[in-house]
């Protein structure tokens, strides 16, 4: 019997280890620092087992449970996925992982290599489908003889149109605290030839409106340095490279407004013993809380006091006379502390995901331009979209590593046809399928 280890119990783990338990009749052991959460993922099934995992210094504990699998499945934080690699790579056994490749995971490209082993990344939604689903594209591009002038990709996970029902137009279906970091992200892209570069300070500035067709006009805003994927996409040459995430109009400037508050801010830790969140709002803008302290945020933003930017932080709870429910803690952490409170997702509302490509492709004798698009709701009561999103890719990737049908070793993405053919044809089967348009230009 296969073993495979799981770390780390967040929200997209569930599909996860079903998918290997109920699927594939894996022995999995999923670790975690809370020992009640993978009691609820595992469910009692017999082929699940939790184990006590703190996560801290020697990872004595980590190299243990690493020597006795045939695959880990890191979906811990990414800070921690070179630890769990160099524990992959002492005892020869593949990891997946959903995450980026940060610079130190792609430095052990060769080590892995040695050890016989694939360290797959970037396996989830976004990043993971959009790629997949970006070769897939122009690949058959190339096979027909096309060259790619102009390649667009977007991501999003967001309300279904039904759920969007929060003044934010957004809902925690992954990491909350995700958002703070990735809000804070420089970004680069393509644009008439020439690289675009964008601080994290003014990510949220540069956003634009685009159509997405057949579902409507959504906000976007750009995704981390898209020239990286120039030479891996096999777009060299491209005049246009835009990797972006796609929210519902008026999000960017909600979420900017919470920089220029320095709601973000995850460096100070304050004393927040008997205070309220107005008092805390207040402080952030140096004003007293007997103050008008609506219209002093107001003016700190260059806003009416009646605007909708306004509205949304009273809607928040950021004016309200209540304590904030913790002795200490930054910025950040009471601004998440409001938002998992008023913008998680019930029980019965849905979740969405949307990812879509565009590309203008040239050929002798016309100008197309091709798209292809998934839309996939979460199930109420049920799974959300996204949690299906993330883990699904790599659970079957993780099988058709443990079957031998993925043999590439190293640190790799899911860009080769090895990888984004199969995992593709089966995401299909759950639903998760790319609808492709053409139209001559």
């Amino acid at each position: 019997m296969k073993r495979v280890l799981v770390l780390g119990t967040g929200y997209v783990v569930k599909p996860l280890v079903d998918y290997f338990i109920d699927k594939c009749k894996y022995e999995v052991l999923v670790a975690s620092r809370d020992n009640n959460q993978p009691g609820l993922i595992i469910a009692g099934r017999s082929l699940g087992t939790r184990v006590l995992w703190n996560a801290v210094p020697p990872y004595d504990e980590l190299d243990k449970m690493v020597k006795g699998v045939d695959l880990v499945v890191s979906m811990i934080p990414p800070s921690m996925h070179v630890i769990v690699a160099k524990a992959c790579i002492k005892n020869r056994v593949n990891m997946v992982t959903t995450s980026y490749i940060s610079p130190e995971m792609n430095a052990l490209d060769e080590e892995a290599k040695k050890a016989g082993i694939i360290i797959l990344n970037e396996i989830g939604e976004d990043p993971g489908i959009d790629h997949m689903g970006a070769m897939q594209m122009i690949n058959q591009v190339k096979q027909e003889g096309g060259k790619i002038t102009s390649f667009e990709s977007y991501g999003s996970g967001i309300p279904s149109f039904e759920h969007n029902n929060n003044p934010y137009g957004y809902k925690f279906s992954w990491s909350p605290r995700g958002l703070l970091k990735a809000g804070q992200t420089p970004a680069a892209y393509i644009k008439g030839g020439k690289k675009i570069e964008v601080s994290g300070e003014d990510l949220f500035e540069n956003s634009w409106l685009v159509e997405v067709d057949g579902l409507g006009v959504f906000e976007t805003y750009p995704n981390r340095d898209s020239s990286n994927y120039i030479e891996e996409y096999g777009l060299v040459g491209v005049s246009d490279l835009y990797r972006g995430l796609l929210r519902y109009p008026g999000y960017c400037n909600s979420i900017q407004s919470m920089k220029d508050l320095k709601l973000l801010n995850e460096d100070d830790n304050h004393d927040l013993q008997g205070v309220t969140y107005k008092q805390f709002t207040a402080s952030l803008i140096g004003v007293e809380e007997n103050d008008d302290v609506r219209q002093a945020v107001a003016d700190k933003l260059s806003l009416k006091v009646n605007s909708d930017i306004i509205k949304q932080l009273q809607w928040l709870g950021l004016f309200d006379d209540l304590l904030i429910p913790m002795s200490k803690g930054s910025n950040g952490d009471v601004l998440l502390s409001l938002m998992e409170e008023r913008m998680s997702y019930k029980e019965h509302e849905k979740d969405m995901i949307i990812l879509h490509n565009e590309a203008i492709v040239e050929f002798n004798n016309r100008i197309e331009k091709r798209s292809s698009t998934m839309k996939v709701e979460g199930r109420p009561f049920g799974h959300s979209a996204m949690s299906r999103a993330v883990s699904l890719p790599a659970a079957i990737a993780s099988r058709l590593i443990i079957e031998g049908a993925i043999r590439v070793k190293g640190v790799v993405k899911p860009i080769t046809d090895e990888i984004y053919k199969p995992v593709l044809a089966e995401l299909e089967e759950h639903g998760y399928k790319y609808e492709h348009k053409i139209r001559v230009i």
